[in-house]
C-alpha cells in the first residue's frame, strides 16, 4: 500500500525520474506509485544545476510535502554514496520509519540504509564522470527493481506486460499481440476483444478464455486483486 521514490542527483536523479515515468505506460501504474526525486527540481532534467545536490534538506522537504510514511520506500541514488541530497532523503525516511535503499558505486555501507546494493564498476573511463558506467549499471539496477515489483504486483502474465496502456498506435499494437499471443486468435478477434473491454488487456483475455461478458470479466479480476492469473484459473 506504500509509494516507491527514487531520490538523486545530476545523472543519478535524472534516472530515477525515467524509470518512474517509464513505468505507468508499460504497467498501468499511477503516476503516484512511483516517483523520482531530483536535487534542483524539474530544471535540472535538462540543465545542470551542480550545487542543487549539497543541501540535506532540500531532500527532507520534498519528502514532507509528499507526506513521507512508513508504508513508503525511498531508493537512493549516489555513485560516490556522499551526495548530501541522497544522504538527506536516506536520513529523513528513516526517521519516518520508511525503508531505505542505497545504490552506489563505492563498496560501502550505510547505516542510513536496510539495503545497500553496491555497484563495483571500477574506475571510469573519464575520472569522476559517473554518468558513464556508473549510470549505465544504475540503470540496469533501476529496471530490475522495478520489473522485480511489478510481477509481484501481478502486472504481468509469464513475459508479457498485460497492464500495459494502450494510449499510443505502437502500445495498441502490443497490446493486439499480447492478446493474439495468449488466446492464439487473429487480430480481428483481439481487435473485437479490446473493442468490448475499453482496451483493457486483462479483461478482453478473460473475456476470450472463459467466455465472460464484460462486466462478469471486470467483476472477476477485481476480486483476484487484478491478478490475471488467479482469475483464470478461479470461478
Amino acid at each position: 500500500g506504500g509509494r516507491l521514490f527514487f531520490v538523486g542527483a545530476g545523472t543519478s536523479g535524472r534516472l530515477g525520474v525515467m524509470e518512474a515515468a517509464e513505468c505507468p505506460p508499460t504497467f498501468g501504474t499511477h503516476s503516484s506509485l512511483i516517483q523520482g526525486i531530483i536535487a534542483g527540481g524539474k530544471k535540472a532534467l535538462w540543465r545542470s544545476i551542480e550545487g542543487a545536490e549539497d543541501s540535506t534538506n532540500e531532500a527532507k522537504k520534498v519528502l514532507s510535502k509528499l507526506r513521507l510514511g512508513e508504508k513508503d520506500i525511498v531508493i537512493g541514488i549516489a555513485a560516490s554514496a556522499t551526495t548530501p541530497f541522497v544522504l538527506g532523503a536516506l536520513s529523513y525516511a528513516k526517521k519516518k520509519g520508511s525503508a531505505r535503499v542505497l545504490i552506489t558505486c563505492n563498496p560501502i555501507n550505510s547505516q542510513l540504509a536496510n539495503i545497500n546494493i553496491s555497484l563495483l564498476v571500477g574506475p571510469e573511463v573519464i575520472s569522476g564522470s559517473t554518468r558513464m558506467k556508473a549510470g549505465t549499471a544504475t540503470k540496469m539496477v533501476l529496471n530490475m527493481l522495478t520489473t522485480a515489483s511489478m510481477v509481484r504486483l501481478g502486472k504481468t502474465y509469464g513475459n508479457l506486460m498485460v497492464d500495459v496502456q494502450p494510449n499510443s498506435k505502437k502500445l495498441k499494437d502490443r497490446a493486439r499481440r499480447i492478446i493474439m499471443q495468449i488466446l492464439g486468435i487473429g487480430p480481428e478477434r483481439a481487435d473485437s476483444l479490446l473493442n468490448k473491454s475499453n482496451w483493457d488487456v486483462k479483461i478482453s483475455i478473460l473475456m476470450g478464455m472463459k467466455n465472460l461478458s464484460y462486466k462478469e470479466a471486470k467483476e472477476r479480476l477485481a476480486r483476484c486483486g487484478g491478478f490475471l492469473r488467479e482469475a483464470l484459473n478461479s470461478e
